[in-house]
C-alpha cells in the first residue's frame, strides 16, 4: 500500500489524515480476480417485495421491510450467512418500508427510519446483533424516511431524508457509535439535500453527493432540482465540510466506491418535452479521487442507466440494472480507472428488475435482491448472488 498524508484546517483544528491507496496491479485480498471467474447462483427471499433496505455485516447480509405486492409494509428481515449458505427470517419491531440501512463498529445492522403505514416518517432504528443474533431498537432524534446511512467504521452517519414537514428534505446527520449512542449535529450544505451515500474504506472518507435537493426550503411551494453539493465525512477527524460540486447534476445516479476512487454513473435529466426529450437516461460517470479531493474526466457506462445498483466488490465498482438495454453488468476497475470493456462476454443478470436491494458481504460476494419485474408490474422474491471470494 502507499500512504499519503493529507493536512486541512478545519474549524481551525489542524487535521492530519492518512489516506491508503492500493498499488495498480494488486488484486484485493480474498477476492477472485478475473471477473469470469465468478460463481453466479440464485435463491429467493420469503417473500416477494420491493424497495428493500439491506446492509452487511462481516459475513451476514440482511435484506430488510420493502413494499408488498398490494401496496402494504412488511415487517420481514431475510439473513443470508456466507460461511454456512444458509437463509434465515427475522421481523423489524415495525413493518414500514423506505428504510435507512448500514452498519456499525463490525457488529451492528442498522435500520433508521422509514414510513410507517400512515405514511408518517419515523425515528426508529432496530438494530441487529450480528454477534448474539438479537435485536433491540434506539431512537435518531429526528424522524425521517429513507435517510442515508454512512458506515465509517467507530460510526455510521445517518444523513438526510424525507422529513415530512415544509421543508421537504432533512439536513439532519444522527452519528451512531459501536455503543449505539446518538449524537446530532447537520449538513451545512446551502440546501437540503437528498444525496448518494458513498463510503471508502481505503481512504477513510465517505462522500454525500449527486440526489436532488429542495432550492426552497420552508416555502408554499418546493423546488426540487439535481444537486450539485458535495458533503465530505471524515472518519479520523469526526468531521464534515463542503466538497467539490458535482460535475453533472442530474437524477437517478449511483454510486460506490474502491482504491479512493468515488464513481457516480447514469441517472437523468428533464427537458422541455418540445425541443428537446422529456427524460433522457445518461451513460455518463464521475469519478471523485480522494487523493486530491477532486472530480476527475468523466467516463461512459456501457449503456445509459437510470436508479443504478452500483457496489464495491474488491478493486472493482460494479453497476447493474437500471436498464431493460442489457442485462450485463459495468464494472471499472480502480486500479486502471477504466471500465472493463470485453466484448466476449461479462457477468449478467438472470432477471432484469427495478426496485432491488443490493449488497456486498466480505467484500467479495454480490447478493441482489427483491425489486420489481415485467417493467414494475410485479414484486419479485428472486436472489441472484454473484461470488468472487477466493474461499
Amino acid at each position: 500500500m502507499q500512504y499519503i498524508l493529507l493536512s486541512r484546517n478545519i474549524a481551525g483544528l489542524l487535521v492530519l489524515t492518512v489516506l491508503l491507496f492500493a498499488v495498480p496491479g494488486l488484486a484485493a485480498p480474498g477476492v477472485i480476480d478475473n471477473i469470469y471467474d465468478w460463481v453466479f447462483s440464485g435463491a429467493m427471499l420469503s417473500e416477494p417485495r420491493s424497495s428493500v433496505a439491506a446492509t452487511s455485516v462481516g459475513n451476514i447480509a440482511l435484506f430488510a421491510g420493502g413494499r408488498l405486492q398490494n401496496g402494504s409494509y412488511s415487517d420481514v428481515v431475510d439473513i443470508y450467512n456466507r460461511n454456512s449458505k444458509t437463509w434465515t427470517v427475522s421481523r423489524l419491531s415495525v413493518a414500514r418500508s423506505e428504510i435507512g440501512a448500514g452498519s456499525v463498529g463490525n457488529r451492528y445492522a442498522l435500520f433508521a427510519g422509514g414510513f410507517d403505514a400512515s405514511f408518517k416518517p419515523m425515528t426508529l432504528v432496530d438494530v441487529f446483533d450480528v454477534q448474539t443474533g438479537q435485536w433491540s431498537q434506539i431512537q435518531l432524534n429526528t424522524p425521517r424516511a429513507a435517510p442515508r446511512l454512512l458506515d465509517l467504521g467507530s460510526v455510521a452517519a445517518v444523513v438526510g431524508g424525507l422529513s415530512g414537514d415544509l421543508q421537504y428534505l432533512s439536513k439532519a446527520v444522527d452519528y451512531v457509535d459501536a455503543n449505539l449512542t446518538v449524537h446530532s449535529t447537520s449538513l451545512a450544505s446551502e440546501y437540503p439535500q437528498l444525496g448518494l451515500p458513498i463510503f471508502d474504506s481505503t481512504s477513510g472518507i465517505g462522500l454525500y453527493t449527486a440526489g436532488y435537493q429542495n432550492s426552497r426550503p420552508g416555502e408554499r411551494f418546493n423546488d426540487f432540482e439535481p444537486s450539485n453539493q458535495t458533503t465530505i465525512f471524515a472518519t479520523a477527524s469526526a468531521s464534515l465540510v463542503a466538497g467539490p460540486l458535482f460535475p453533472y447534476p442530474r437524477w437517478g445516479s449511483g454510486g460506490a466506491a474502491a482504491n479512493g476512487m468515488f464513481v457516480v454513473g447514469g441517472g437523468h435529466m428533464f427537458g422541455d418535452g418540445s425541443s428537446e426529450p422529456l427524460t433522457t437516461v445518461t451513460d455518463r460517470a464521475d469519478v471523485f479521487h480522494a487523493q486530491n479531493q477532486q472530480w476527475g474526466q468523466a467516463l461512459t457506462l456501457s449503456v445509459p442507466r437510470d436508479y443504478p445498483l452500483v457496489q464495491t466488490v474488491g478493486d472493482y465498482v460494479v453497476f447493474l440494472a437500471g436498464t431493460q438495454a442489457t442485462k450485463a453488468l459495468d464494472i471499472f476497475d480502480s486500479r486502471t480507472g477504466t471500465f472493463i470493456v470485453n466484448p466476449r462476454h461479462t457477468p449478467a443478470l438472470y432477471t432484469l428488475r427495478d426496485d432491488a436491494a443490493a449488497v456486498t458481504v466480505d467484500g467479495c460476494l454480490l447478493v441482489v435482491a427483491g425489486g420489481t419485474v415485467y417493467q414494475g408490474r410485479n414484486a419479485t422474491a428472486s436472489v441472484e448472488i454473484f461470488d468472487a471470494c477466493k474461499s
